[in-house]
C-alpha cells in the first residue's frame, strides 16, 4: 500500500478521502481523530440537505404536533401547532380528484383506526421452500403507491407552509403498536370528530314519563307540528318526538296503528 508522508490536507479533503476509498482509513487515523471525522462527515451530509441536526429535530417535532383529521371523502382538516384547524380538499392538496388511488389511500388511513397501514407479505413460498419463493406484485404496488403519497404530502407542506425537507424524507415511521411491518404517519392522524355532545335518547324520555296518556298525545301533537313546519330543514324526525313516541309505546302499549293515528291527528 502506498504511504503519504506529512500530507497537507484540510478537513474537507479528509472527508472526501473517506468517501472515496476505505484504503485511506489507517492513514487518516494517524492524522485526525475518528471522532472529528464522524462529526465532519455528519455535518457534511446535513449541509447537503441544508439541515443541521438541530433543525431536523425541530422539523420532526413540528410534524409530530400536526394533526390531520378526516372530514369526508374529499377533504380533511389540518391543524398546525398552535393554530386552529383549516379545511383542505383533495385538489388544494395537489391531488387530481378524490378518486385517485393516492387520495383514497390517505382517506382510508385517516378514517380507520388504528390509522396504520402495511403492505402485506413481500414473498410467498408455494412449496414451503425459500428456494422457490415468489415476489408478491401487490406488495410492490402498495409500496409504490405509498411512496407517491409521501411525495405528494411533502410537496403540499412545502408549497403551503414553506416547510423544507431533507432529501428522501419520510412522513411515516414504524408503528409503535400493531403487527410487524406496519407503518404510521409521523403526524397525528384522526377520524372525523363531532363537537356536538350526543344526549342519550333515554335521558330525553324522562321529561315525558310523568305525563298521562292524554297529556302525552297533546305534547306529541305540538312536537309533530313543529317538525312539520320546519321539515324542509331536517331529514330525520327530532329526537324529542321520537322519545315521546317511545314513551307512548312502552308506557301505554301503543302499536303502529295507534302511533300513526296520533301523528296524523
Amino acid at each position: 500500500m502506498n504511504t503519504i508522508t506529512n500530507p497537507s490536507l484540510d478537513r474537507n479533503d479528509l472527508v472526501n478521502l473517506i468517501s472515496k476509498s476505505q484504503e485511506y482509513i489507517e492513514i487518516l487515523k494517524s492524522i485526525i481523530s475518528i471522532d472529528d471525522l464522524q462529526i465532519a462527515t455528519s455535518e457534511n451530509l446535513f449541509a447537503d440537505a441544508k439541515y443541521l441536526p438541530e433543525a431536523l429535530s425541530k422539523l420532526e417535532e413540528k410534524i409530530a404536533q400536526t394533526r390531520m383529521i378526516f372530514e369526508n371523502d374529499s377533504s380533511i382538516l389540518l391543524e398546525l401547532p398552535g393554530k386552529p384547524p383549516v379545511e383542505y380538499n383533495c385538489r388544494q392538496m395537489g391531488f387530481r380528484n378524490q378518486e385517485t388511488k393516492t387520495w383514497k389511500m390517505l382517506i382510508d388511513i385517516l378514517s380507520s383506526a388504528p390509522h396504520t397501514f402495511n403492505f402485506g407479505v413481500a414473498y410467498i413460498y408455494p412449496d414451503g421452500s425459500k428456494r422457490n419463493r415468489q415476489k408478491c406484485k401487490d406488495y410492490d404496488a402498495k409500496w409504490k403507491l405509498f411512496d407517491e403519497l409521501n411525495k405528494k404530502l411533502l410537496m403540499f407542506f412545502k408549497s403551503e407552509f414553506g416547510w423544507n425537507f431533507p432529501e428522501s424524507f419520510k412522513l411515516y415511521k414504524n408503528a409503535v403498536t400493531g403487527e410487524n411491518g406496519e407503518r404510521s404517519f409521523k403526524f397525528i392522524a384522526e377520524p372525523a370528530s363531532s363537537h356536538d355532545e350526543v344526549v342519550p335518547l333515554d335521558n330525553i324520555e324522562k321529561r315525558f314519563l310523568s305525563l298521562d296518556e292524554s297529556a302525552l298525545v297533546k305534547e306529541i301533537g305540538v312536537l309533530n307540528n313543529d317538525f312539520s313546519v320546519d321539515s324542509w330543514v331536517h331529514t330525520d324526525p327530532p329526537e324529542f318526538l321520537i322519545a315521546a313516541l317511545n314513551v307512548g309505546r312502552n308506557k301505554f302499549g301503543w302499536h303502529d296503528a295507534r302511533v300513526k293515528e296520533i301523528i296524523q291527528y
